[in-house]
């Protein structure tokens, strides 16, 4: 890599919950392993190892659907504190080569080497280095992506799994890109894949040719960073924890189609702006210790109401659950409503959270909703008991 370039690592762990138990437990090694959110069968898989992968078994499929294509798999109940602890420790490890730290998820994080690869012998030396002291210290294997930017370094990440060391830099674009299905670069879901593919570009290389300008006539803003990712280009910054801002809070509101005082419907919409308010939580990295909900009655008066949280969270479940009573209180005033919002604040960007992750098969269940939405649209997948919510009703974002 040129000196002026920046050096960017994406650390992966490999089938990190399995892994886990596979270490606690040596006669698993070996063996088909699922992890499961609980011992019951309408459970789902939070991990699975690579034995059980070839069976077709993976995450967030049904138990049900992956003992029947693995009769034989061990499985798993999933013990969260025990894989919280080995995601601290691992990340520990890698404090230890850069104080640039970005945690993406329990399992994954980004680390700027630029300023301290060559104290360690280089780039590869430095991966393999990160690499043995994880195995030494957590007998546990990663994979870790070496590039000039974060983009390039997912992608390189991918490349060799488990256990993988890879390396890509602007000179190995050309040829990589040529037949690099669109889907391998971080960011494109299938939604734009299809659509892509219908204007007739169906590799990153095919990607990197199609003028900038196209590209923003048919995706609006998308199309420049699709335009950057065609040329690999990221500029966006590893951002460790210490450096993050942290929003004061994030809300939903609602200007209903008609004063209402109904509250099997204020409740279902209440349950909508719950979920949405989870979502943005979760995409970016935050979850919440206080609820709020606002109203507004029909002589346009305001009123709020809020609810510290035991624990934080980012489920849209719980924060419904919390704003539920909030509502009651301000429905018992007798006045009809025109406005309904849910808010969350008492933000933390704290990684490794407790709550949702206490119950792995919520987590799984939520992070599976997220990526379709993510690909079909924000409410191609909701909760069944929203299904009746008032398309009419105007939604206001904010925070």
């Amino acid at each position: 890599m040129k000196p002026s370039e920046r050096i960017v690592f994406l650390l992966d762990m490999d089938a990190f919950f399995a892994s886990v138990e596979q270490r606690e437990r040596p006669e698993l090694v070996g063996k088909p392993v699922m992890v499961v959110g609980s011992a019951s069968p309408r459970s789902v898989v939070c991990a699975a190892n690579y034995e059980i992968r070839k069976y077709g078994v993976h995450s967030a499929m049904s138990y049900s659907q992956a003992i029947r294509l693995c009769p034989n798999a061990e499985v798993i109940p999933a013990r969260p504190a025990l894989y919280r602890q080995a995601s601290r420790s691992v990340f520990s490890i890698c404090e230890t080569f850069t104080d640039m730290v970005e945690i993406s998820s329990i399992d994954e994080c980004y680390m700027d080497m630029t300023r301290t690869f060559e104290r360690f012998g280089g780039a590869i030396e430095a991966a393999r280095q990160i690499k043995q002291h994880i195995c030494d210290q957590e007998k546990l294997t990663c994979t870790i992506g070496i590039a000039p930017n974060k983009l390039l370094a997912k992608l390189a990440a991918g490349l060799q799994k488990p256990n993988g060391l890879s390396q890509i830099t602007r000179e190995d674009l050309t040829n990589l890109y040529e037949t690099l299905p669109l889907t391998r670069l971080h960011g494109i879901g299938q939604k734009t894949e299809a659509k892509l593919r219908s204007m007739g570009i169906t590799t990153a290389a095919d990607l990197g040719r199609t003028s900038r300008y196209r590209l923003q006539k048919a995706f609006g803003a998308l199309g420049d960073k699709l335009a950057d990712m065609g040329l690999g280009l990221d500029d966006s910054p590893v951002v460790p924890y210490y450096e993050r801002s942290i929003e004061k809070s994030i809300s939903h509101e609602t200007t209903l189609g008609e004063d209402t005082s109904n509250a099997e419907q204020l409740s279902r919409m209440l349950h909508y702006l719950s979920e949405q308010v989870a979502h943005r939580l979760r995409k970016k990295g935050l979850s919440a210790g206080i609820v709020g909900v606002v109203g507004r009655y029909g002589n346009l008066q305001r009123t709020t109401r809020s609810h510290a949280l035991s624990e934080h969270t980012d489920d849209g479940l719980a924060i419904y659950h919390a704003a539920k009573p909030l509502l009651d209180n301000i429905l018992s005033k007798g006045m009809p409503l025109r406005l309904i919002g849910v808010s969350a604040s008492g933000l933390t960007d704290e990684i490794i959270q407790q709550g949702l992750f206490d119950d792995p098969k919520r987590k799984t269940l939520v992070e599976t909703v997220d990526k379709v939405n993510e690909k079909l649209g924000k409410t191609a997948l909701k909760p069944a008991s929203l299904l009746n919510t008032q398309k009419r009703d105007h939604i206001t974002f904010k925070g």
